[in-house]
């Protein structure tokens, strides 16, 4: 079996408030304390009979930091190529020593223990070493997404506080204010200089694909002044190898969420969450090889299941990561030709395009593919046979979420596995489900709310101890606010509490773009919900605005989108509108978006779609 295996570390069993070590986090952060076997909930005890035998029910819980698994592997197989982009490569040795320039770097900077770092970058090389550059260093590395709204980029920073931000270079000209305004060195990043010469040279020619390449990476107009990345590390005079040791369930990950409820919220990740959580997924499927897997790394490292899954669980396995700044069906055929994968992370439109080209094009070949993973939307029975018709490979679906690092449950990869389910519980994780209000057990077979408990589960929020406090049952369980039922030891999801719009596996919280929309002044009540997909419905839905107009007012989608273009990410904006008189709403007033979300349905002819 090719899982990292982890030394054993002490016995965990007391708690400790960590704030005087972290006093910037802004609430109480707990040492993990581990659950003994014997005293796990009933539902995991059941759930543990139904695993592969081949899993380990629990991964030690150690005191290893996320660059020694980087240093272990680099040791084990310096050689191996760790990191292709667009067919540019390093190996493990090469790795280490590009982390180590960057640490070098970040050092100049003043980066030091606990110091944050904020990560404003698509998937590429630079992203990579930034990121293992901060663990090295003892750092919080904050990720940002990129195509934020700047509202939503602003608050992230002032919530940070960062002292350096590493910023894509298409919109550091853009950052670039409010990092000065907040005393934030900023340091401009091209990846395009992480791309192979023969690409770079072709960005330069003067046709169209070479035109529209450069636009989608680049600012052809950058502000001068700004300093960059590849330039500083070009005058690092040489490494910095030392490891800083901190307390692995000190922060070292900001994720940016809108948690159960849709306000924004900073989640902590640490070592130990992260580290686990690794080994956990690598060891869930249990035929990956260590040091001769290929991993195709096409979602963002800035969400919990990119970062986990693809980067660092490829790591741990001495995998090869592949590196996609974002999903194009063209990049990822290329790179099937030049170096085939064998087991992917991805979302369902991911599956459904890819699956659909080699229908189509009988020379496309992805029989290279092994194994896949599928999370954050619903994997639909068909899909998931069309898949392993074209691979010949296994798929199985994955559950987690941001403030679990993520995964907590998952088919299991074989005959044992059921489509359309949730899963059974992953290792060293537990789980119950209980009435969300009387927070007591149902019995199975009844809906209820899916708590989780485990060494991948965050400490909280950042800077934010009310919302940390909702998070949180009394005696620790962690709320994910989703509603399940189980079915002979397999949960399946029933229902979202947290009203959740999923978009090719992002997440819009509809309270969210109703503030957002609310400010118009034509607007006099607004409510946002989710419909499926009109145009392809492998998005899973589309973000629909019910929109009641004050008197003499008129409003249309393109005026809607340029007013909430500046607040919100363009994956959130209303795809279609409608116009009632009234918007349903119960006795107190308060607006019931399921009997608005059946009254769109029922009369989708009065729906206006873009």
């Amino acid at each position: 079996m090719g899982v990292t295996r982890l030394q054993e570390g002490p016995a965990l069993s007391e708690a400790i408030d960590l704030l005087p070590l972290a006093p910037d986090a802004g609430i109480h952060l707990p040492r993990y304390v581990h659950t003994p076997p014997e005293q796990e909930s009933e539902m995991t005890k059941r759930m543990r009979s139904l695993a592969n035998p081949d899993v380990p029910p629990q991964i030690p819980v150690t005191d290893q930091l996320l660059i020694d698994v980087l240093r272990r592997i680099s040791n084990k197989y310096p050689r191996r190529v760790a990191i292709d982009f667009f067919g540019a490569t390093w190996t493990y040795r090469q790795f280490v020593e590009q982390v180590q320039y960057t640490a070098a770097l970040l050092r100049d900077k003043g980066i030091e223990r606990g110091s944050r770092v904020s990560v404003v970058l698509p998937n590429c090389p630079q992203m990579v070493f930034a990121l293992y550059a901060c663990w090295q260093l003892g750092a919080v590395a904050v990720l940002h997404n990129p195509m934020a709204a700047p509202a939503e980029l602003k608050w992230q920073l002032e919530n940070a506080e960062p002292v350096v931000a590493l910023v894509w270079q298409k919109i550091a000209s853009n950052i670039e204010p409010v990092a000065k305004a907040l005393g934030v060195s900023l340091i401009s990043v091209d990846m395009t200089k992480a791309l192979p010469w023969y690409n770079r040279l072709a960005l330069r020619l003067p046709v169209k694909k070479a035109r529209e390449t450069r636009d989608q990476m680049l600012d052809l107009h950058p502000k001068e002044g700004l300093e960059d990345f590849n330039g500083l590390l070009k005058h690092q005079d040489k490494p910095y190898n030392h490891i800083t040791r901190i307390d692995p369930d000190l922060p070292a990950v900001l994720l940016h969420t809108g948690g159960t409820t849709g306000k924004p919220k900073a989640v902590i990740l640490t070592n130990r969450n992260l580290v686990t959580n690794l080994a956990a997924n690598v060891s869930w499927v249990t035929k990956l090889r260590e040091g001769k897997e290929t991993w195709y790394c096409v979602l963002p490292f800035f969400h919990a299941f990119g970062l986990t899954l693809s980067l660092n669980g490829c790591i741990g396995l001495g995998g090869t990561a592949v590196l996609f700044p974002k999903f194009q069906l063209g990049a990822v055929l290329a790179a099937q030709k030049r170096r085939p994968g064998s087991f992917i992370v991805a979302v369902p439109p991911i599956f459904d395009r890819l699956a659909k080209a080699a229908i189509e094009n009988p020379k496309i070949d992805l029989s290279s593919f092994s194994y896949a993973i599928s999370g954050a939307m619903p994997l639909k029975q068909e899909l998931a046979k069309t898949w392993e018709g074209v691979t010949g490979g296994k798929i199985i679906e994955g559950y987690g979420m941001s403030e679990t690092s993520p995964t907590v449950l998952g088919s299991p990869m074989g005959a044992e596995r059921r489509l359309g389910y949730m899963g059974i519980v992953f290792p060293s994780i537990q789980v119950r489900v209980v009435d969300p209000e009387t927070l007591v057990d149902v019995t199975p077979g009844e809906v209820g709310e899916l708590q989780v408990k485990g060494p991948g589960c965050s400490p909280g929020y950042w800077r934010d101890q009310a919302e940390t406090d909702e998070l949180f049952t009394p005696d620790g369980w962690l709320r994910t606010g989703d509603l399940v039922e189980e079915n002979e030891g397999y949960l399946k999801m029933s229902d979202r509490r947290k009203e959740l719009i999923i978009i090719s596996g992002f997440n819009v919280y509809p309270s969210v773009v109703e503030a957002a929309i609310a400010e118009m002044p034509q607007v006099q009540e607004v409510a946002v919900v989710g419909i499926p997909d009109m145009t392809d419905p492998a998005r899973g839905e589309q973000v629909h605005a019910a929109i009641v107009l004050k008197p003499g007012a008129s409003l249309d989608l393109k005026k809607i989108h340029a007013w909430v273009l500046e607040r919100l990410p363009r994956y959130a904006l209303p795809r279609s509108v409608s116009y009632p008189v009234a918007l349903e709403k119960n006795a107190m007033g308060k607006l019931q978006r399921r009997l608005v979300r059946e009254s769109v349905m029922a009369n989708l002819d009065q729906v206006i779609n873009s």
